[in-house]
This record gives structure tokens, sequence and C-alpha cells, in this order.
């Protein structure tokens, strides 16, 4: 398979009034970003297709964005890893113009990846959480991406990159520094990592959510499905789920892709014992063999683990977070020092989506000044 071959699927010119398209809250900060930005600054954003493999080493085509400065030299690469959609129609490159893609108004070439489940490969099972891939996916990405921009603007990109995301994100930039340093590193540098909101370590937040029994966003029962199908565990249901979710089945029908977040969200809601089984909430080794075949995989897929971060690591997190717990980032700056990682932590008041929010405004702010 040829990792740079590639298809351009829409492109678009753009310029910094386009700043809407991003995020309609953006117009609020237009005032400001017109005194610091460039408002003369053109950049293109293309959604391109590429060959890639699933967790399974089939070949898939996966797709992305790559948006890259016009009418001015590139300030820097950022690969911006996507935030979370159960739903396979949303946050894919069919938009174009997604919030993770907003520092190209400061010049920046960005490099966003689907990540499996959503654009050209949202026929397939969404690989959650699952390291090794998501990085893999990444890095064809980031390859396909560079030979698009050399192919379209006879521009080569710098072999450095800086890697971002929020939420599942946050995990992805996390999982594809770890693949670009221990597979990668003689053909791309990772300058450093900004991560906020992230699940690193796997065990630690399954220990998390059955201590606090609470998920403000469904998307473990989607994680145990996709860890089920891709590892072929053969889980028995009835002794991972329960209530309306096992009920009928209706787990093959609301985790199939066709319904967001917020849509399932109102179906399930947001305690956990209302559709997880009880032995999920049970300390490891007292709960059931079905549950007990996950944590082989949980610990596989663990960033905290086995590997060395060359690149400084910032992370992130929201104090009073209910999707995404606290603990999550406090353990694996702990786990990444240890290992001998320049890990910084910094926790915030608010949400997962308040601090969310603000992790983007922190980003503008961090590459203007």
């Amino acid at each position: 398979m040829d990792a740079l071959e590639y298809v351009v699927l829409d492109s678009e010119m753009a310029d910094f009034y386009d700043l809407n398209k991003f995020d309609p809250m953006m117009e609020n900060f237009a005032g400001l970003f017109n005194i610091v930005l460039d408002n003369k600054l053109t950049f293109s954003v293309a959604a391109i297709a590429y060959p890639t493999v699933d967790p399974n080493g089939e070949e898939v085509w996966a797709s992305g964005l790559v948006y890259h400065p016009l009418n001015r030299k590139s300030k820097g690469v950022i690969d911006f890893l996507p935030m979370a959609h159960l739903n396979r129609e949303a946050g894919s490159s069919e938009q174009l113009f997604i919030t993770e893609g907003m520092l190209a108004l400061l010049g920046y070439t960005i490099i966003i990846p689907d990540l499996l489940g959503s654009g050209s490969s949202k026929e397939c099972m969404k690989s959650f959480l699952m390291a090794e891939n998501t990085g893999r996916v990444s890095y064809d990405m980031h390859r396909a991406a560079t030979q698009y921009i050399w192919d379209e603007f006879r521009v080569r990109l710098p072999a450095e990159t800086t890697i971002m995301g929020y939420s599942l994100g946050g995990s992805a930039a996390l999982a594809t520094q770890k693949y670009f340093e221990t597979h990668h590193a003689n053909t791309v540098k990772v300058k450093e990592v900004f991560a906020g909101g992230g699940v690193y370590d796997l065990p630690v937040a399954f220990e998390a959510y059955a201590q606090s029994g609470v998920s403000g966003y469904p998307a473990i029962p989607l994680a145990i499905i996709a860890f089920d199908y891709y590892y072929k565990l053969n889980l028995d249901y009835s002794q991972v789920f329960t209530g309306s979710l096992l009920a009928d089945d209706h787990y093959k029908i609301w985790l199939s892709g066709d319904y967001t977040a917020e849509e399932l969200k109102e179906i399930i809601g947001t305690d956990l014992h209302g559709y997880l089984h009880p032995d999920f909430f049970e300390p490891f080794g007292q709960q059931n063999s079905e549950i007990e075949k996950l944590y082989p995989f949980l610990q596989e897929n663990s960033l905290t683990e086995g590997w060395r971060p060359k690149a400084p690591i910032h992370l992130s997190y929201a104090h009073a977070d209910i999707i995404v717990p606290a603990v999550c980032a406090e353990v694996a700056a702990q786990k990444l020092r240890k290992a001998g990682g320049h890990v910084s932590c910094a926790g915030y008041p608010g949400d997962h989506y308040t601090v969310g929010y603000l992790y983007y405004i922190r980003s503008m702010i961090h590459f203007l000044l």
C-alpha cells in the first residue's frame, strides 16, 4: 500500500472573515481578533481521503482536513486531533470548517484526521481509545497531508509538529505522540503536546467511572462494543449491559452511529447504573468474567505505560468534569513523569465543556504570543 496515496474530496479558499464558520461563538471575539490577527490572511482548506488500516490491519480509506496559508509562509505544523462524535455523520471532514481548524487563522498548517468511524470511514466501527491504531491513522494522515501540500503548493512542510486535542482528541493527541516517537522519530519530530480533558489510562478511568456511577457522555458502551468487535472478545452482553440498553438488543440500534450523543443521553441518561451491569461497579477480581475480558485490552491501550515521552506534554482538565474524570489527567501526569517525561498538569474551574471552550481560547492566545 502506498502510504502517500490520497484523493482530494473537497477544497475551498477562505480568509479571516470566515471566522464564524469555525464556531459561531467566535463572532463574539471578532473585534479582538481583528486587532491581533492578520485580516489579510487567506488560506486553503481541503478534505482529503487516504489509505490506512483498522485495528485488525485491514485496509480502509480514512479522511481528514488540511488547512494551509496561501499568501503567507506557514508558521509551522499542528496535528490537531478531533473531539468525539457518536454520530457517524458529525464532526467529519465533510464540514470543512471545524473548531480544531481555528489556528489556521494564525497562519499555521493544520492537519486534522477524522479517525475511524467518521468521514470516508464512517461505515467502520469507531476504534474508540485504541492507542496504536489512533496513532497509525494520524500518522498516515500526516504523511498524506504532507504530500498534498507539496503537490498543490510546492511547499515542503518541516519535519517538526505540535500535537493538540481536547476530550477524545486529548487522548488521541497522546496516542499520536506515542506513535510518532516510538515508530517514526526519524521522519517526524514532535515539538510539544497540548492534551486536554482526555482519557489516558483506561483502567484508571473505568475505576473512576465505577466509583462515581456517572458519565455525562454516553461513550462507555460504544467503547466496549468497539473493543469486543476489534479484539473478537465474543462478549455476552447480558453480563455487560442492563436496563433498556440491553432489552431487545437496543444497544445494536442505539450504538449504531445513527444517534448523536445528546440523543443517546436522552435515552439512557447519565447514571451508569441504569445501563451497565451491576458487576461493572465491583472491584477488579470480583467482576464477572465477561467484564474482566476487557481489562487486558484496557491496559494494552493505556498511554501511561511502556514508553518515555520525548516532547514536553501539557495536560489540562476540568475540576468539575463528569465526562472525563479529573483523576485521568492527574494519574497520567504522575506516571509519565515517573517514566521520565516532562509533563505539566493544570486543572481549571468548570465542567468539561466550559474548560474545553477555554482550551481553544488559550490555544489561540498561546500561538499569538
